[in-house]
């Protein structure tokens, strides 16, 4: 069956992760939202997002011209009950489960293509009188993913959620070599793992490798965490929980509650905590980020639509890192730092504790990086991976280089 993901306000509210990418894709746990979603719902998700996005995320459901008997939710939000999943399923039409003021799902009996971009309407409770019921859920059936620090805040619950999810009437493949496990039950690794003399510690949370995941000697990992596909851990890694390593991802140094999309590198020693770093970012050796402020108080963050720093009720904030943004040896991240796109970040001093996507250097510097030099560092990184530089990557790129919405 086909179901519709979409995305409400909390889209503007998640850069600069969701800059270039549905929230939908968005990785948290051990899998995406979208593929949490088509597990549960066991079923292909048709992404609704914003037009510069839609023809790598949406591509193909052009030719529909409508869904009858659609079911609709809001990918800001992930089930934390079972119960709820069936409750989705059987929603009749204009039926919606509702989550304080925003709906999570609605049964529509017609949702013409063209209202992809209007779709907030239907998740908003503006229009509730069109509903024939409403069920109402609570905060123990439902996690709201508003804000990017509500990924590392919320990655243990979900991780271990998933580890449940995932693992049900499996068997783990055992590892082979000189290794220590702790809680042994509560670790499960895919095929073609790679490691020998590594520490994994499942008392403190489950720990889940994906396929093809190397660890190289040394390495320690206290869970709950999971290395996905084909990631590699350096020696003498130190992960701890909460952390999600994206696949084809090479680590090092220190890791404690982070989350880390697919593609990017910390590969060196250096302290990365309650942190999120998207796709196709480069730590340089030395590099570290401040999780605490010295005086121990909450921390203020920066907001994309006032364009100035606000208060949230969190103490421990690492970094915020857009796509393809890079650090340069020993750079030293004040606590609460957000990056935008395609940042590199070199220079004297602690970086500003915002840094518009495109930047070139420091606090020194605010030069903007060429576009053409934007694309040729993007196609080289990509090629070492063996991963194309697509058309549609660069007109995502493209679009916000020249309509920037930070």
């Amino acid at each position: 069956m086909y179901f519709i993901l979409s995305e409400g306000v909390e889209w503007k509210n998640l850069f600069p992760i969701t800059l270039t990418r549905p929230v939908s894709e968005i990785r948290l746990g051990i899998l995406t939202i979208r593929e949490r979603w088509e597990k549960y719902i066991e079923g292909k998700a048709i992404v609704f997002t914003q037009p510069y996005l839609s023809k790598k995320y949406s591509s193909g459901i052009e030719k529909k011209n409508g869904f009858e008997n659609i079911l609709l939710i809001n990918s800001s939000f992930i089930p934390r009950d079972e119960n709820l999943i069936q409750i989705i399923l059987k929603l009749k039409e204009n039926e919606a489960i509702v989550f304080k003021d925003q709906i999570v799902a609605v049964r529509k009996s017609y949702l013409d293509y063209s209202d992809k971009n209007q779709t907030t309407f239907f998740l908003s409770l503006k229009n509730e009188k069109k509903y024939k019921k409403i069920y109402h859920i609570n905060q123990t059936q439902i996690i709201h993913i508003q804000y990017p620090w509500d990924i590392f805040i919320n990655n243990g619950i979900i991780l271990k959620q998933d580890f449940d999810f995932l693992t049900k009437g499996k068997d783990s493949f055992p590892l082979l070599g000189k290794n220590h496990l702790f809680l042994k039950e509560r670790i499960f690794l895919e095929e073609e793992t790679i490691a020998d003399n590594i520490v994994l510690n499942a008392k403190f949370g489950p720990i889940y490798i994906e396929k093809g995941v190397k660890i190289m000697e040394g390495s320690m990992i206290r869970g709950p965490a999971v290395l996905c596909k084909e990631a590699t851990l350096n020696m003498g890694t130190k992960v701890y929980g909460a952390t999600t390593i994206g696949p084809f991802c090479k680590v090092g140094g220190e890791i404690k509650n982070s989350v880390i999309f697919s593609y990017s590198n910390k590969a060196h020693d250096g302290f990365l905590g309650d942190t999120i770093l998207g796709e196709w970012c480069n730590l340089g050796a030395g590099t570290n980020i401040s999780n605490l402020r010295n005086d121990y108080s909450k921390v203020t963050v920066w907001n994309f639509k006032e364009k100035s720093f606000f208060p949230i009720d969190v103490q421990f904030f690492g970094m915020i890192m857009g796509d393809h943004s890079k650090s340069a040896i020993n750079t030293q991240f004040n606590t609460a730092t957000m990056v935008g796109v395609n940042a590199n970040i070199f220079g004297y001093g602690f970086p500003p504790r915002y840094i518009p996507s495109f930047s070139l250097g420091g606090i020194q510097d605010k030069k903007v990086i060429p576009f053409k030099k934007v694309c040729e560092t993007a196609e080289i990184m990509m090629k070492r991976r063996n991963v194309h530089f697509s058309f549609l990557e660069k007109e995502i790129l493209e679009y916000l280089y020249h309509s920037p919405m930070e």
